[in-house]
């Protein structure tokens, strides 16, 4: 783990070395209220409502992003009270429509009562068409210990505004599997410890600077199936609605 930290804190480095010799665009960010943190159809703030902060700043195809969000004591991370990910990520132009990213990002846990900082490496191809969005992408955490073993997110998604509304639009699915080391780790992102499906779709209205939205979220986790493990709280695996304001600046 003091490895994949070193890997990423030097990627970090290597990207604030780069905005230090480049000019800066504009940093941007927002701030959002929810009813359930969730993430690839699991919730990270224990089902309750959460606070989620992002900050980007791009730098000629280069981006630094920053978050934070409440986790509010939450069992899959080991009662961690938050969640800080640092991520960097180039992008490009291949093609009329057609983009491709490379990154990696960095999990940190404040307050969690195990070693639970993970890090993964995010590939992603994107086609836009008008309006439309279409993105795949694909998320690797190496074989860690705070994860139990491997883990790979597969990703499907498409999104759209709807002209003259302020109202966007996005639908996902998704697919975590991965190998298993330690069983009671393993759990925190895979609950059954083989593989899950997850889906979800979002409608977002913008009011200028403010927007209001609904998240429908989903998985075939079979609560009957998960490992015996303190971090596999399926509870809030199964079908969710939520509800969420943005702030952007």
């Amino acid at each position: 783990m003091a490895e994949l930290k070193t890997w990423l804190l030097a990627l970090a480095l290597a990207g604030a070395s780069t905005a230090e010799a480049q000019e800066l665009s504009r940093p941007t960010g927002s701030l959002e209220a929810t009813t359930d943190h969730r993430r690839r159809g699991l919730s990270w703030s224990d089902g309750d409502p959460a606070l989620d902060a992002i900050v980007s700043v791009p730098v000629a195809g280069l981006r630094l992003d920053a978050r934070g969000t409440t986790t509010r004591g939450a069992r899959r991370h080991g009662g961690a009270d938050a969640v800080f990910d640092a991520s960097a990520t180039y992008a490009t132009q291949l093609a009329s429509g057609i983009s491709l990213s490379a990154g990696a990002t960095g999990h940190f846990f404040a307050g969690s009562d195990v070693k639970a900082d993970y890090g993964e490496i995010d590939l992603g191809v994107g086609y836009a068409l008008g309006p439309l969005q279409f993105d795949v992408a694909a998320s690797y955490a190496p074989d860690q210990a705070a994860i139990g073993g491997d883990n790979l997110y597969l990703q499907a998604r498409a999104s759209a505004g709807i002209p003259g509304t302020g109202i966007d639009l996005a639908a996902h699915v998704g697919r975590t599997s991965g190998s298993t080391d330690d069983p009671v780790l393993a759990a925190r992102l895979r609950p059954e410890l083989g593989s899950y499906v997850d889906w979800g779709i979002r409608a977002e209205r913008r009011f200028g600077p403010l927007a209001l939205g609904l998240r429908y979220s989903g998985t075939d986790v079979n609560t009957r199936g998960v490992a015996a493990s303190p971090f596999a709280d399926v509870d809030d695996a199964g079908d969710r609605v939520t509800a969420h304001a943005v702030v952007f600046f």
